[in-house]
């Protein structure tokens, strides 16, 4: 699907709002919490994806999940630990808190892209990495020590950029060969 350049920045925007409220909606359910809002979210999210493949690919969708490869399955079982996780960690400890420990994904990145592709990691990129790794520490290291609860949401929280960069990782190795969608369904 080719996207003119007006498009694809007004798509950009409207996922970039969607993904940044989901926190703040997720905080604000009454009494759905950790798995059922998983369920929900994924629920709501197979049905979309499901009925997008249909409209674009008609029958040949099933083929094309089924052509996807090894690569498909764990770029899809990393979509699932960042789905499951992001939202399990909202109801474990402050939105606060999940993004700033999801916001080491470039570096758990690059970290991997070291290993997995055989990338080299520049000097002034790994004193980036640890730089901001023990910025991030300082900032609220401190409060997670004070309230476990919140250390147990944080260390959930990890799974996110992991999987991340383990798909990246995973995808870059393919050289983007992989459908996203059949991969997020």
């Amino acid at each position: 699907m080719k996207l003119r350049h007006s498009r694809a920045v007004l798509s950009m925007v409207i996922i970039t709002l969607l993904w940044s409220t989901a926190g703040l909606v997720t905080r604000h359910l009454e009494s759905a919490r950790s798995f059922e809002v998983t369920f929900w979210r994924s629920a709501f999210t197979f049905v979309t994806l499901a009925s997008y493949l249909a409209m674009t690919h008609g029958r040949g969708a099933a083929r094309l999940i089924q052509r996807g490869g090894r690569a498909l399955w764990l770029s899809g079982l990393m979509w699932s630990v960042m789905f499951t996780c992001f939202m399990l960690a909202l109801t474990l400890t402050s939105v606060a808190n999940v993004l700033i420990t999801m916001s080491v994904a470039p570096l758990v990145t690059a970290v991997l892209a070291r290993f997995m592709l055989g990338q080299p990691v520049a000097s002034r990129t790994w004193l980036a990495i640890v730089v901001a790794g023990a910025s991030i520490a300082w900032m609220y290291g401190h409060s997670l020590i004070a309230d476990p609860k919140a250390l147990a949401g944080t260390a959930v929280a990890l799974a996110v950029p992991v999987a991340a960069a383990i798909n990246w990782n995973t995808l870059a190795r393919r050289g983007g060969a992989v459908d996203l969608v059949p991969a997020l369904l």
